[in-house]
């Protein structure tokens, strides 16, 4: 049972999409940045770019560390559930007791899901460093994007529930087994190879901010690379000149229109599913509120 996209193996898809906007981003303050013309284009496409590219960063570290299963899969899961397997029944003694014990239940699974592989050789570093970086940011977003949580064991009952015969677990009536993570997920929506996760009742919300974000970043992108290109054209010598004191010498004029031209035909080219995938959740939005 898969918990959240950092898990291993990671989607080839999902470092496709980390290292494509990696790439842009690195590209934008090396090639795009300094070119766009005067000092106040540069002031305004940086005060653009960086507060997009910043909440994209963040929203899909989130969006893919986040667990959308159903809260009745994590309660099967708890350490008594284990006891169970073994011939061995535990009984909770009160309700307080039982919630607190969720709780920590929960904390030491998130502690122990990052040093399980450890001591694996096939654990690269990089990847421990990943997961530090993920935490953080998973605890700041998760009382803004779902503060109802703290009531989904409450609202089990009353919503209704069905027994999942895979997940072996009571579940909500609205969720939805998906066999890529081999669990129920809470208002299921689909399975994004991009993050490498579910995307569900609770992490749909920064999915949706995520996308947004990011096709603004796409065309900030383009828009900007189109600027450079055509001040590379107008202005020849002058932006020879610019090319040899920021970039050095050894930097040729080609290379930077090279550069610079890949970089903004693959920003329109991204932009293209991302935006007909934002209409097409947008209409589904719209058609539910009619509803």
């Amino acid at each position: 049972m898969r918990k959240h996209g950092w898990q291993l193996p990671y989607h080839p898809l999902q470092v496709v999409a980390i290292a494509v906007f990696a790439a842009l981003g690195f590209a934008f303050y090396v090639f795009f940045l300094p070119f766009v013309g005067s000092q106040t284009s540069q002031y305004v496409a940086m005060g653009l770019y960086t507060p997009l590219i910043t909440c994209v960063v963040t929203l899909y570290i989130w969006c893919a560390a986040t667990n959308p299963g159903d809260p009745g899969i994590c309660k099967s899961t708890r350490p008594h559930s284990r006891l169970d397997k073994d011939g061995r029944h535990s009984h909770s003694h009160s309700h307080m007791d039982s919630d607190h014990g969720l709780h920590a239940a929960d904390n030491s699974e998130k502690l122990s899901s990052m040093l399980e592989r450890k001591d694996s050789p096939s654990w690269p570093r990089c990847s421990q460093l990943l997961c530090l970086v993920c935490l953080p940011f998973s605890c700041l977003f998760k009382r803004c994007l779902h503060p109802d949580d703290q009531h989904s064991e409450e609202n089990m009952s009353e919503e209704g529930m069905f027994f999942c015969s895979l997940c072996e677990a009571e579940v909500l009536k609205n969720s939805k087994h998906c066999r890529v993570c081999d669990k129920c997920v809470d208002g299921f929506d689909h399975h994004c190879r991009w993050l490498n996760n579910c995307v569900g009742k609770r992490n749909y919300k920064g999915f949706f901010i995520l996308m947004s974000s990011a096709v603004l970043l796409l065309v900030v992108q383009w828009l900007s690379g189109t600027l450079v290109i055509i001040l590379c054209i107008v202005k020849r010598e002058e932006f020879s000149r610019q090319i040899d004191s920021k970039l050095g010498s050894s930097f040729s004029t080609v290379a930077f229109v090279i550069v610079v031209a890949t970089c903004t035909i693959l920003a329109m080219i991204a932009t293209v599913p991302l935006a007909q995938l934002l209409c097409f959740h947008i209409l589904l939005i719209k058609k539910v509120n009619h509803v």
